[in-house]
């Protein structure tokens, strides 16, 4: 919660820490999908943007939605690093909508297998799961040791991403994915706290990293960037 803050708007800055990030496992728990997309693409993937580039995509459902909002993407900069992604899908075809197919993964086969065959050789790239957060809802718990094994197939030196929207993140998803993620930021709208306008609460919730603190900062869209308010 805001009133927990460990550190003040001032010593929080939201670019420091995403150049902290390498090598890590990270989790982004958003209330707004707007936002967590503007700091994905328009920070954290920029920053990274030496490294090989892999999206996981699970369902074709979450695909053509991603399909979607690099369409929308105006920076052509942000465009060109995802023209160039490998895209593993787990899905029903092989179809995608900007990048290369690495790998298709049948969703009605033991794809949790074939898919923990191919994490294994990614190495130190930059990995980014969209649409994984979905697994407990659509198998219940035999969800927990598909995504426990498909953690543990990450190599150690991989810069990975993962996000969950805050409607689903209660205390079972909590513990969970506290013990395998590294980073633990939050995305929240300011007026959840405040009746102010397009203001958001970023921050680091929880982390295993001295030199990354938790704390928060208030934020403002700009454009479509994320400006820090002083």
């Amino acid at each position: 919660m805001v009133d927990d803050l460990v550190q003040s708007d001032h010593e929080f800055d939201l670019d420091d820490v995403v150049s902290k990030l390498e090598g890590l496992r990270t989790l982004i728990v958003y209330d707004s999908k707007y936002v967590v997309r503007t700091l994905i693409f328009g920070k954290i993937i920029p920053q990274y943007a030496d490294k090989r580039l892999f999206i996981a995509v699970y369902s074709d459902s979450m695909m053509r939605r991603l399909g979607k909002t690099y369409e929308s993407i105006p920076d052509e900069r942000i465009k060109r690093i995802l023209d160039e992604a490998a895209i593993i899908k787990v899905g029903l075809n092989e179809n995608v909508p900007f990048g290369k197919l690495h790998a298709y993964v049948n969703i009605h086969s033991e794809w949790w297998d074939d898919l923990i065959d191919e994490l294994y050789k990614l190495g130190d790239s930059f990995l980014l799961f969209h649409g994984f957060s979905l697994l407990p809802i659509v198998y219940g718990n035999e969800a927990w040791k598909y995504l426990m094994d498909i953690f543990d197939a990450l190599p150690d030196e991989i810069t990975f991403v993962n996000k969950i929207s805050s409607s689903l993140y209660d205390e079972n998803v909590k513990r969970f994915m506290e013990r395998f993620h590294d980073v633990i930021l939050a995305v929240r709208r300011e007026e959840d706290f405040f009746p102010v306008g397009r203001t958001y609460w970023i921050g680091v919730e929880q982390s295993i990293i001295f030199d990354i603190k938790p704390g928060y900062a208030r934020y403002k869209l700009v454009g479509e960037n994320l400006q820090k308010v002083e």
